[in-house]
């Protein structure tokens, strides 16, 4: 019996819980994680049904969604341990067109159930976790995501959007931040440092809009398989090579041993090649389906930093998942 096959056999689903700011990136990732497995074997939740109030209410009660008190985080808990249990709940669904929110629907648990949103490692939803993920991108790069998506696919007004983001500065230090020191894995993102490296000036403009990230990772319990990276130490005296860098540097961070594993630049497809075929051999699933969202630059040959950083995070976690089947 395949990978696969054991997943959907599975009578509780294991659930991934994916923390950070609004407009952070955690959808990105979410949406990597359930093209890499799989969408029929992968589910999202996401917590903005759980809002008490829609965004007129809020406006008037000047409440912000960060706040917990804001949020119907006792009903969450409801339906998780639930959830976890493989039992149907009503999921409520916030419309972010409109502002408010529509019928709740049924949901039936899938093996692997994502659930994203502000406050998806609150400790009182830990237990019922299997993997955690933080997504921490840099103050200047969130406002950029946040502006990109809700003035374009939602509708918001540049300048209120501007000052609620202000607004919230405050409110996700206090309330969100902290989330990160129970995560297994921590996404930080900033623009990109290669040109930093370059005397004095760097040649290749592919890299105007692309971004640097750190994974810190809680070391898996378990060792990973070996797998090599095809480095053609050629390509480093090629003056028509896209840079990157990788580093894995052991690190102490909040109190714990972690991994920090940096990314940045542009990865060829080459050196992954390996490490996609591992994936493929677990999930059966081509790599170039997680990406078919994401278009890639020159029909595949390259990897940005957050698609590569998408692969290790999913083969961590598939790692995590084939060990657990491996026990049943």
């Amino acid at each position: 019996m395949n990978f696969r096959d054991r997943l959907s056999k599975l009578q509780k689903p294991l659930i991934i819980g994916i923390a950070g700011d609004s407009g952070s990136g955690k959808t990105t990732y979410s949406n990597g994680i359930r093209r890499l497995i799989g969408i029929d074997l992968v589910q999202t939740i996401t917590m903005d049904g759980y809002h008490k109030e829609g965004r007129l209410q809020r406006k008037i009660s000047g409440k912000l969604p960060l706040d917990p008190s804001a949020n119907k985080l006792d009903l969450l808990l409801e339906h998780l341990k639930l959830i976890k249990k493989g039992q149907q709940v009503e999921i409520p669904i916030y419309n972010h067109q409109s502002g408010g929110f529509d019928p709740p629907i049924p949901f039936t648990p899938s093996p692997i159930v994502i659930f994203e949103g502000l406050h998806a490692l609150y400790p009182e939803f830990l237990p019922f976790l299997d993997f955690k993920i933080y997504v921490d991108p840099s103050r200047q790069v969130k406002w950029e995501f946040k502006f990109k998506r809700d003035i374009l696919s939602r509708g918001h007004q540049h300048f209120e959007l501007k000052k609620e983001m202000l607004k919230r500065e405050e409110a996700y230090k206090r309330w969100i931040d902290f989330q990160k020191t129970s995560a297994d894995v921590v996404i930080k993102i900033d623009h990109t440092r290669i040109n930093d490296f370059a005397r004095y000036e760097l040649i290749n403009p592919d890299l105007q809009n692309e971004y640097k990230v750190e994974l810190i990772m809680v070391p898996a319990p378990n060792r990973l398989p070996d797998l090599n990276i095809n480095l053609d130490l050629s390509d480093l005296f090629s003056i028509n090579q896209s840079p990157f860098l990788i580093a894995g540097v052991p690190s102490l961070y909040w109190g714990k041993k972690v991994i920090t594993v940096v990314l940045d630049g542009l990865i060829s497809e080459k050196t992954c090649t390996l490490l996609e075929k591992h994936i493929i051999s677990l999930t059966g699933i081509p790599v170039a389906e997680m990406f078919k969202l994401m278009p890639v630059k020159a029909a595949h040959e390259k990897l940005s930093a957050v698609q590569f950083a998408q692969l290790l995070i999913g083969w961590r976690f598939l790692e995590l998942v084939n060990h657990r089947l491996s026990l049943k």
